[in-house]
């Protein structure tokens, strides 16, 4: 299944599965994104674009079954996307709101260190794309958790790059919007993974500060 095949079954399987009310078309063309790009000296993967330009995501958090491959389990977790599909100012007030965190630190860190970031969705802290390790067509989605203790996340060049939490962003959304790990997790717990599920699990750890949909 080719990118642009995968990003329409994507946001199909993410509507099927109850945490897309609707499907929105994005308003985000390939001229914004050009033009973006130009803007702030960015080469986006192929991936991240369809995805740009394709519906909007889900206005309230998703929870999913995510590679946790610190422990070498699946476990769950939630995050939320970002919503960029308005207009591509959008991303330049996001793009801003996440570079000031590194301008409020202790000692700012130089543009160069972190230029390589796209935000893409928060929880407890940034998940961001790491352009710096784009094939053309893909990267990493790396994490950055809330208040600054990120030295372990940089290379020898002193360039940041956050916690690896998967290898792409088709595995990542493959995981959240597709829900690919719940049989290996349904085989494993011997328990049947729906919307109530995870409507359940979110109760169970969370009181109101997570915007959870209720259907």
């Amino acid at each position: 299944m080719d990118y642009k095949d995968f990003m329409e079954y994507a946001f199909q399987k993410l509507h099927e599965r109850g945490w897309l009310m609707e499907l929105i078309p994005s308003s985000i063309t390939e001229t914004d994104i050009a033009e973006f790009e130009q803007e702030y000296l960015m080469e986006l993967p192929v991936v991240l674009k369809l995805y740009l330009m394709a519906y909007k995501p889900s206005l309230t958090d998703i929870v999913g079954m995510v590679y946790d491959d610190e422990n070498k389990g699946i476990k769950i977790d939630t995050i939320d996307f970002y919503d960029l599909t308005d207009n591509v100012s959008d991303w330049s007030e996001c793009l801003r709101c996440f570079r000031e965190e590194f301008e409020d630190c202790e000692t700012p860190l130089r543009e160069e260190i972190y230029k390589n970031l796209f935000p893409i969705g928060y929880m407890d802290g940034w998940y961001c794309l790491d352009l710096s390790q784009s094939d053309g067509k893909d990267c990493p989605v790396v994490f950055l958790e809330y208040g600054g203790f990120w030295d372990c996340y940089c290379d020898s060049d002193g360039i940041l790059h956050g916690k690896c939490v998967a290898s792409n962003f088709r595995t990542f959304l493959e995981w959240y919007f597709c829900g690919s790990l719940e049989p290996e997790y349904e085989k494993i717990n011997h328990v049947i993974v729906n919307y109530e599920f995870y409507s359940l699990w979110h109760d169970q750890h969370f009181i109101s500060e997570l915007n959870f949909p209720r259907r």
